[in-house]
């Protein structure tokens, strides 16, 4: 039996460490995409690949597992960062999928 995706995907937005990718998606019981998915298997511009890779290594630079985040403009610039990734991913993935922020 060939996979079904479902009508609409759920991508997830955040990073966590191990990842080198801030997408996740779920699998469904026809849709075996695994958890962790990466800009290639949804087709994402160059542009936006290269943003959130950025952003995964801003957050990586300015996080501490155990401490939290570092200056709070760092912080702040995090979110304002994410805010603008999650509305282009929206965009390019708007035919088959929804975004979530976690």
């Amino acid at each position: 039996m060939e996979p079904i995706p479902p009508e609409r995907r759920v991508i997830r937005l955040f990073p966590d460490h191990g990842h080198p990718w801030p997408l996740w998606e779920n699998s469904t019981p026809t849709w075996e995409v695994g958890y962790t998915t990466s800009p290639d298997m949804y087709g994402l511009s160059a542009e936006l690949t290269e943003d959130l890779s950025g952003w995964y290594a801003f957050w990586l630079q300015h996080r501490d597992p155990f401490e939290g985040g570092d200056a709070e403009e760092n912080r702040a610039r995090w979110f304002r960062d994410r805010d603008r990734i999650a509305g282009r991913l929206r965009e390019e993935v708007a035919a088959f999928a929804d975004v979530i922020l976690e």
